[in-house]
């Protein structure tokens, strides 16, 4: 009776096992694990492309008014506005163009980011369901994910206008639906390409630069995700002592 017991015990949870296990095959790769960008610089304007952005009168206007303590806008932090400053989130586009690292969790109904930049996580649904038509906004959106042959599509929306879409201060409105496009190119290398449909921020859609990010070895300095949060009491700390001395603001 004991070893049968154990039998079904052993049973259950190799079935278990099985059914949780991330999908691999030729049509959906295997994604998971820890992803590395390493630091990847864009053009003159924003950290996703070298193209010049069609900016609509009201993007452009925005675009100006952001004043970015990173990139070839740059103005002392101290006399900067951006969301950060004030430890707000920095929000799922910027956080993707972020050189930290993200661990990747696939499952067979959705796959699970976790961003050691902000420890936060977001969700692809990839069970079929369809993109909300009206929902958020959420600092982090609404994911929805499907296959194409060997390519992760996300449908993107619900985003936060309030944040940028990366440190050099590119922006965009509640209105802006995004699609990723993640696809493995080899065992340790998966590229991330994302198109911004905004039509408040601009004129017409555009595609980013590739972004490459490699499989980071267990047992690295970056193969696990650090406790990096941005806590308001710590910010004002580093504000008050650092930022704003350096910047020359009295506070």
């Amino acid at each position: 009776m004991k070893q049968s017991a154990a039998i079904q015990v052993a049973v259950s949870v190799g079935l278990t096992a099985v059914l949780w296990a991330p999908a691999a095959s030729a049509q959906t790769p295997n994604l998971s694990g820890v992803w590395n960008a390493g630091s990847q610089q864009g053009g003159k304007l924003s950290q996703w492309t070298g193209q010049d952005l069609p900016f609509t009168p009201e993007g452009l206007a925005r675009f100006n008014a952001n004043k970015p303590g990173k990139g070839p806008r740059q103005s002392p932090p101290a006399f900067g506005n951006d969301p950060l400053g004030d430890a707000n989130p920095p929000g799922l586009v910027r956080s993707l163009v972020y050189f930290r690292p993200i661990d990747t969790i696939q499952l067979p109904d959705r796959i699970v980011q976790l961003f050691e930049y902000g420890r936060f996580w977001r969700v692809i649904w990839t069970d079929g369901r369809a993109v909300p038509e009206d929902d958020g906004p959420f600092w982090y959106g609404y994911s929805v994910g499907t296959w194409e042959g060997d390519t992760l599509v996300v449908q993107s929306v619900a985003l936060d206008g309030r944040a940028w879409l990366d440190e050099w201060g590119t922006p965009f409105s509640d209105e802006s639906k995004i699609t990723e496009r993640w696809r493995k190119t080899d065992a340790n290398t998966l590229q991330l390409t994302i198109t911004v449909n905004d039509p408040r921020t601009f004129t017409k859609p555009w595609t980013s630069n590739i972004r490459r990010l490699q499989l980071q070895p267990k047992g690295s300095p970056n193969g696990e995700l650090l406790d990096m949060i941005f806590a308001p009491m710590d910010e004002n700390a580093f504000n008050e002592r650092i930022r704003n001395p350096a910047g020359g603001r009295v506070n």
